[in-house]
């Protein structure tokens, strides 16, 4: 690793690079639930250059990598990651309309601060994204959503960059027709591309009534989900094709409450697994194969994981 690293510390190199770079920098610090061990190397790049930068010492290198936005969905492993973690928080924090009287939005663009700015100007249509934590460039390619709708509902239009792979620094754009999405994840994103902004379909409304949505939904997000402890929001996916909630399976199986060390299956909202404080992540991780086991043996649910694993488990 250290030869690997050597690359990206060397100070001739790093002219090239105008974010912030770090070594064993704590992972705790970078997702939402609050775990994890350190990463080698960790980057913010500030521009698609700093991404290009990155993806020639990665070519160069070979060293693992893995890359993050906000970190809202991520359970990050109890010994970290070595290697590379590029964190996308700082791309393109556009908010702007287009002359169609579309809305434009950056990547980086956390969904908290889009959703002020749809309240204050009266932009319709993105109520659906309240309560969703993480950035615009993770909606997307996870077609986030919630009971209200998903991206796919609203988005008309990305952008993307090649940034590994044969096709390194080719911009990419996908027109309405050509965006795909299934239940919680996108079928036109190829390997080693990275969103970098959105168009979306808004409608204008009364910004009285945009922000008025938006409090209701929040309100009720408050009243049913464990909003004031650590989280990667929901655990697993809906397994529709049994037509029930991941919710339902779990207090089905008997988990609701059901707590191993700092991490517990939550009493408000049971497809929540918390954080009381000082949960590793080797417990959240047992709480979700228990879950996972008795969802087969007892139910004959093969439950996936919304959450997303980095480091090794």
């Amino acid at each position: 690793m250290n030869n690997r690293s050597a690359w990206f510390l060397d100070p001739s190199r790093r002219s090239g690079f105008s974010g912030e770079f770090k070594e064993n920098e704590p992972l705790a610090r970078h997702n939402y639930y609050r775990i994890g061990g350190p990463a080698r190397l960790f980057a913010i790049p500030r521009s698609v250059d700093d991404l290009q930068w990155i993806a020639r010492g990665i070519s160069e290198t070979s060293i693992p990598f893995h890359v993050i936005g906000l970190g809202s969905n991520y359970l990050v492993s109890d010994q970290g990651f070595d290697g590379l973690v590029i964190k996308l928080t700082r791309i393109d924090l556009g908010i702007e309309r287009t002359s169609s009287g579309n809305l434009r939005t950056g990547a980086s663009v956390a969904v908290s601060s889009l959703l002020r700015r749809a309240a204050q100007e009266g932009w319709g249509g993105l109520e659906f994204l309240a309560g969703i934590p993480g950035s615009v460039g993770g909606v997307i390619a996870m077609n986030a959503g919630t009971h209200l709708g998903e991206a796919k509902d609203r988005v008309r239009e990305v952008e993307a960059i090649q940034v590994f792979g044969d096709d390194f620094g080719k911009r990419l754009v996908f027109g309405q027709s050509e965006l795909r999405f299934e239940y919680r994840k996108n079928l036109f994103l190829p390997e080693g591309a990275l969103v970098t902004s959105c168009i979306w379909d808004i409608t204008p409304r009364d910004a009285s009534a945009v922000r008025a949505d938006l409090d209701i939904t929040l309100a009720r997000r408050k009243a049913t989900q464990p909003v004031d402890f650590p989280s990667c929001g929901s655990v697993f996916k809906n397994p529709k094709a049994h037509g029930v909630h991941a919710w339902q399976v779990l207090d089905r199986v008997g988990l609701r409450g059901h707590r191993i060390g700092d991490a517990q299956v939550a009493e408000k909202h049971s497809n929540f697994i918390i954080n009381h404080g000082n949960a590793t992540a080797s417990e959240v991780r047992a709480l979700i194969e228990l879950a996972k086991s008795r969802a087969r043996e007892q139910l004959g649910i093969e439950l996936e994981e919304e959450v997303r694993y980095l480091g090794r488990f």
